[in-house]
């Protein structure tokens, strides 16, 4: 029999103490920052040095897939291919590859060919950081710094700040429904042409964003571009909350956010001012959205917070239950390796170890025996 040994540190208390850290929340001032309209920036796009290192950002962590190793087979070529289709204006979007997850919901990636990834890596190497001007500081998907774990921080700050000065305040938890399948590709160019003057970068997001097959709507899921273009969609509802509205606990993710308010009369009359603004947007609230009081929890980025503690999600610790009984009986079959379960092991702990969920760890884990392969030999963790 093999016992699966790890050390798994919990982060509880240092959770605690960066989020004490950063229990006064800074709102960065309204309308200050905003960016210019960008012009002649095509031309250092296009150019092979540029394609070059798209090329090494792309091959991160995929250099022996089939699509990496068939474009580095005439690496030369392939760059210098692109280069003239972009300079030319003459480049399009190749099929993409389409299948399914389940996980956290069902949903239709359509991943784009690798040529096209390094295209796409090209561009928003130098129009990315046009798009991190416009958005407000508690914008934190697909952005370098921020990502879930910093905005499940910056929302217990948020709580614990909304808990200083009120009795019982509410919290607003929102998102779109079927966000990307519902983006209007006119108001999203109205946005992109509000940043960029430069023709050949309005004709790159004008090709992406119609060239997917889809009309009139919707941005396929699973390409680096549809990830920005979706979080600048939504950023005029991040600037008509914090300007215009006035809110200052209010963050979001992706097409999920947050409001932290006074009490439940408060959150109620807000929830409909912004459901207004998306209906401008040709959006919808997802019907699930809620007003709940902040001592019962938020569940937010992977996350339930309270502003003393923050826990995994049940449904994640039961889903690891069902996968590592799973990977047991898989292992003792011969079907997967060690290296497989490694993976797996790393990601769980990875998770768990940024919230309180030492004791919902040691108890998946402690019961996570491996028994001999069915094949012959012996493996070692």
């Amino acid at each position: 029999m093999y016992t699966l040994a790890l050390v798994f540190h919990p982060q509880g208390e240092n959770q605690k103490r960066a989020g004490a850290a950063s229990s006064k929340p800074k709102v960065a001032p309204a309308g200050k920052n905003m960016p210019k309209t960008v012009s002649h920036i095509w031309d250092e796009i296009a150019r092979f040095s540029n394609l070059a290192l798209a090329y090494q950002r792309t091959c991160r962590g995929q250099r022996f897939g089939a699509g990496a190793v068939a474009f580095n087979a005439n690496l030369e070529e392939n760059l210098f291919a692109l280069e003239s289709q972009l300079q030319q204006c003459t480049w399009g979007p190749s099929p993409f590859r389409e299948f399914v997850i389940h996980e956290p919901k069902l949903r239709l990636v359509q991943a784009p060919a690798f040529c096209d990834r390094v295209v796409h890596q090209a561009v928003m190497h130098h129009t990315a950081p046009v798009f991190e001007r416009r958005f407000i500081h508690d914008s934190y998907a697909n952005r370098i710094g921020f990502g879930t774990h910093q905005a499940s921080h910056r929302l217990r700050a948020f709580m614990r700040a909304a808990s200083s000065k009120w009795v019982h305040p509410y919290a607003i938890k929102a998102d779109i429904k079927s966000y990307f399948p519902s983006i209007s590709h006119d108001l999203l160019m109205l946005r992109v042409r509000r940043l960029f003057t430069d023709p050949g970068v309005l004709w790159f997001f004008e090709r992406v964003i119609t060239g997917c097959g889809l009309v009139g709507k919707g941005l396929p899921i699973g390409s680096l571009t549809s990830q920005w273009l979706a979080n600048l969609y939504l950023d005029a509802l991040d600037h008509h909350a914090k300007e215009n509205l006035g809110i200052r606990y209010y963050l979001r993710y992706m097409d999920d956010f947050i409001v932290v308010g006074q009490n439940k009369a408060w959150c109620r009359d807000t929830l409909h001012r912004l459901e207004d603004f998306t209906q401008s947007l040709q959006l919808a609230l997802n019907p699930k959205t809620s007003i709940m009081p902040l001592s019962s929890g938020v569940d937010f980025v992977g996350y339930r917070h309270w502003t003393d503690h923050v826990l995994p999600r049940k449904r994640t610790v039961a889903r690891a239950r069902r996968s590592f009984r799973s990977m047991q009986r898989r292992y003792a079959a011969g079907q997967i390796d060690l290296d497989f379960i490694r993976a797996r092991v790393a990601s769980f702990t990875g998770y768990m170890r940024h919230c309180d969920g030492h004791r919902s760890t040691m108890a998946i884990l402690g019961d996570f025996v491996l028994g001999k392969p069915a094949r012959e030999g012996k493996d070692k963790l």
